[in-house]
């Protein structure tokens, strides 16, 4: 007489429960990693956004803007700090620096997380070109 077995023993259950916990141990930093990166990205378009708006203003009036007061249409800098909170970032820091270089930085806004740091943009008013940086 033949005994059908079925179901499985409890090593091979085991074995699997080590073998997903493993997969979730690889998995999970790259996932927040990820998360984090997309954030960030919010943080880095508004300071794109930003700094088109500054050359604008600088086109227009021939200064560097150096606050972040309303439309230079109703007699402001050009740039409006209203418009530049997202959900997770906004744009803090007044620019400013020379007519060769302005600097720019975004923060956790108040609905966002502490945890993903700030970005400071520094860019050539001439060149256009610049850089991000984390902190």
């Amino acid at each position: 007489m033949k005994k059908n077995k079925k179901g499985f023993t409890l090593i091979e259950l085991l074995i699997v429960v080590v073998i997903v916990g493993i997969l979730a141990l690889a998995a999970i930093p790259l996932i927040t990693a990820n998360t984090r990166d997309a954030r960030r990205s919010e943080g880095e378009q508004q300071l794109g956004s930003m700094k088109n708006q500054a050359r604008v203003a600088f086109a227009k009036t021939g200064t560097v803007p150096t606050t972040l007061s309303g439309s230079i249409d109703t007699g402001g800098s050009g740039v409006a700090a209203a418009e530049l909170v997202g959900k997770y970032f906004q744009v803090t820091d007044a620019i400013g620096g020379t007519a060769a270089a302005c600097t720019m930085t975004a923060t956790p806004a108040p609905t966002g997380t502490a945890t993903d740091g700030t970005c400071t943009l520094t860019f050539a008013m001439a060149g256009g070109d610049g850089t991000f940086v984390w902190a």
